[in-house]
């Protein structure tokens, strides 16, 4: 075509950033690597990825060269039929624009993007190459620009490899924090019951036995569960909050323990996880807070800091999450800053049930904290941060 210049490729810089990329650590890393290189291997000066977020169903700028921060108005979001690169993505097509004011499918109309090749990279996402004059990406520019986004998606899939096997055994090192911390304090009780019984002839000894023997039992319950879904979210409903406590509520063993659900709203998210958080939260409540204890479910607006309202009180402020709150002894205020930190959570007191809590939650893409209540005891509070599903995208 009249005026168009061929794209020039610099085989030394696409090899030594080949050899970057595989040494590369971290998503960021790989990203920025893959995209601050473009300039020099292809010789244009505009240059973006866009990473797949499951969850919101949308493409999110992850990197970008200067010259486009400097000519864009960032950051560009993609979603299903917004964009070239959306369609690029979702055929898993290589498309190359060399006259892109012809096409009607841009994001931006008015864009200043003179040509462009857009590159899906698997699962993960979207590179964009492009150039505010008009260019012509041959044959073997494209050829090697597919090797370029195969060598990102190879690096992208071992930095998540090496994630996983980092998730895998920081959660064995809880595990055995564990079994080392938790297990050992029952099996204590059961065997110097035992002794004492067979001492004294004593079987109310065996009573409290009985009661180390089930507390271990809940306890490998839990290694258990942890062990078997981990981060897994399945498919996510909407389910009333007021639902997930009431069905949950029994199963925690609460005895005399006393549930409110002041407010009633729907929670999106995997049921049977959801209600793993609730009895857990519950099943802690029984355990540290005494038996008559109240407790209160409820949602959490904006500037909300009671246990206590309808949603008719709460008018039009936004929903940010819930909470589970109750009126026993507290926390402490010099333990509240660490009461869901690992290493509490794999040896302290709180056992493997906040563990469970925890994981869960951010699975879900959720924070979790925890505070004082209005009456004195604890609130565990459960928040959209908006965060991907995927653990591995949370930057």
């Amino acid at each position: 075509m009249g005026g168009e210049s061929m794209v020039a490729f610099d085989l030394d810089s696409f090899e030594d950033v080949t050899q970057r990329l595989i040494a590369a650590e971290s998503e960021r890393e790989i990203c920025d690597i893959a995209i601050s290189e473009i300039p020099s291997v292809f010789d244009v000066s505009l240059g973006a990825l866009w990473l797949y977020d499951s969850d919101a169903s949308e493409l999110q700028l992850a990197a970008s060269t200067e010259r486009a921060d400097e000519v864009f108005d960032w950051p560009v979001t993609y979603r299903p039929g917004n964009s070239l690169s959306w369609e690029a993505f979702e055929q898993d097509e290589v498309r190359t624009y060399s006259e892109l004011d012809a096409e009607r499918s841009q994001y931006n109309a008015d864009s200043s993007v003179s040509s462009e090749i857009i590159l899906p990279i698997d699962d993960y996402g979207v590179i964009n190459i492009g150039s505010l004059t008009a260019v012509e990406f041959d044959d073997e520019t494209v050829r090697l620009a597919r090797m370029y986004a195969t060598h990102i998606q190879a690096a992208l899939q071992k930095a998540e490899r090496e994630h996983d096997l980092r998730v895998q055994r920081d959660r064995m090192e809880r595990f055995i924090g564990v079994v080392s911390h938790d297990l050992r304090n029952p099996l204590h009780v059961v065997k110097g019951r035992l002794e004492l019984a067979r001492q004294t002839g004593d079987l109310s000894h065996l009573e409290d036995a009985e009661q180390g023997v089930a507390r271990m039992e809940t306890l490998i319950d839990d290694l258990l569960t942890l062990a078997r879904e981990g981060y897994a979210v399945d498919e996510r409903t909407a389910v009333a909050l007021e639902t997930l406590a009431k069905q949950t509520w029994e199963m925690a063993r609460t005895r005399d323990a006393t549930l409110s659900v002041e407010a009633s709203i729907p929670v999106f998210g995997d049921e049977t996880r959801l209600k793993q958080v609730f009895e857990n939260l519950f099943r802690n409540v029984a355990d540290h807070a005494g038996e008559d204890v109240t407790v209160w479910v409820g949602p959490i607006v904006e500037d909300d800091t009671a246990e206590t309202g309808t949603v008719g009180e709460q008018g039009n402020d936004q929903v940010t999450g819930f909470y589970v709150a109750d009126d026993g002894p507290g926390i402490s205020p010099d333990e509240l800053a660490d009461v869901l930190s690992v290493d509490r959570l794999a040896t302290g007191d709180t056992g493997l049930g906040l563990s469970i809590v925890a994981q869960i939650t951010d699975a879900h893409g959720w924070d979790l904290s925890v505070t004082e209540s209005r009456a004195g005891g604890a609130r565990f509070e459960v928040t959209d941060d908006t965060r991907p599903v995927s653990p591995f995208h949370s930057w």
